[in-house]
C-alpha cells in the first residue's frame, strides 16, 4: 500500500507541476543544480524542476536515473531530501556507514541527506531505472559529487 501511495504522489506532483515549467533537456544541469552529469552506465533525465508552490525557498525536482547492466552512479550525496522508487530491475544502495541494501521494482528508498552513497544496478544482465523526487533549498545543488571512497 505504501508503494502505491508513493507512486501516486510521484504521478500527481509530476502532473501538476509539469504544467508550470517545461522539462529540462536530457541530463542538462539546471540553474539550481540537478542530478549528476551522465557517466558510463548511468544516465539521469530531469523531468521537472520548479519552486514549490507558495515558496521560492525550496525547489522540487523530479527525474529518472537509467542504469545499464552493472552501471552505477559516482559517489555523491544530497543536501536535501530525496525519495527514489525502483521502476525497472533492482538497485543496490551503498550508503556510507551501512551495509548495502538491494531494492526491487515498486520498492522505495530514502538516502539520508549529506550522507555519501552510491547506487548501482544489481544486475549485470539487464537495465534498471529509478524515479526520484527531491526537495532542496533554492540556490543549492540537488547532488554534490564526491571523490571515490578510499580503499585500504
Amino acid at each position: 500500500m505504501r508503494n502505491v501511495i508513493v507512486a501516486l504522489a510521484f504521478g500527481f506532483a509530476g502532473t501538476a507541476l509539469a504544467q508550470q515549467v517545461p522539462p529540462m533537456a536530457h541530463g542538462t544541469p539546471g540553474a539550481h543544480g540537478t542530478p549528476a552529469a551522465a557517466a558510463p552506465g548511468f544516465r539521469p533525465t530531469v523531468l521537472l524542476e520548479t519552486p514549490l508552490l507558495g515558496t521560492e525557498q525550496r525547489i522540487y525536482r523530479l527525474y529518472t536515473i537509467d542504469f545499464a547492466s552493472g552501471g552505477a552512479t559516482p559517489r555523491h550525496m544530497h543536501p536535501g531530501d530525496e525519495i527514489a522508487l525502483v521502476t525497472v530491475g533492482s538497485v543496490t544502495l551503498e550508503m556510507e556507514g551501512e551495509p548495502p541494501r538491494t531494492f526491487q521494482v515498486d520498492q522505495t528508498f530514502h538516502p539520508r541527506p549529506m550522507t555519501p552513497h552510491v547506487a548501482r544496478n544489481a544486475s549485470t544482465t539487464g537495465p534498471a531505472r529509478v524515479s526520484v523526487s527531491s526537495i532542496t533549498e533554492a540556490g543549492k545543488p540537488s547532488t554534490i559529487m564526491l571523490p571515490p571512497a578510499a580503499t585500504n
